[in-house]
């Protein structure tokens, strides 16, 4: 009488993991990329949102640029939060505002003119990728 199998072989629960673990080589990398570019691309939108807020207060107070970027420009009544990885590879989180640049993260606000708060750090989704955050 011929014995029914039930189960797996050692051979296929190994041939298994090692799929597992090619895949999992394969993914990782790829998903912290798309983690970077999301994180980018939210940064971007978030600037584009204070420029446009800086633009509206701009046209309300007839020709006058806002003094300081505070949350009453704003219609949650803050100031939106950035969040980006600075050049040591740290993600930074800051809403905070400040007149000086630095690697500090937040905003730059000087003169009417709104950049993300980092002197060398790049955007890891732009093209090249050597672009720095302070030149948007």
């Amino acid at each position: 009488m011929k014995r029914q199998r039930k189960g797996f072989t050692l051979v296929e629960l190994a041939i298994v993991i090692a799929i597992l673990g090619i895949l999992a080589v394969v993914a990782i990398p790829k998903y912290q990329g798309m983690v970077d570019e999301a994180r980018s691309a939210e940064a971007r939108a978030q600037l584009g949102t204070v420029r446009s807020a800086i633009a509206i207060s701009y046209a309300k107070n007839k020709g006058t640029m806002p003094a300081t970027l505070t949350g009453a420009l704003f219609a949650e009544g803050t100031v939106p939060f950035v969040e980006i990885t600075n050049p040591a590879g740290t993600v930074i989180n800051s809403n905070g505002v400040v007149a000086v640049a630095s690697e500090a993260g937040g905003w730059l606000y000087v003169s009417g003119a709104v950049h993300i708060n980092s002197i060398t750090g790049t955007d890891p989704a732009a093209t090249p990728s050597t672009t720095l955050w302070s030149s948007y």
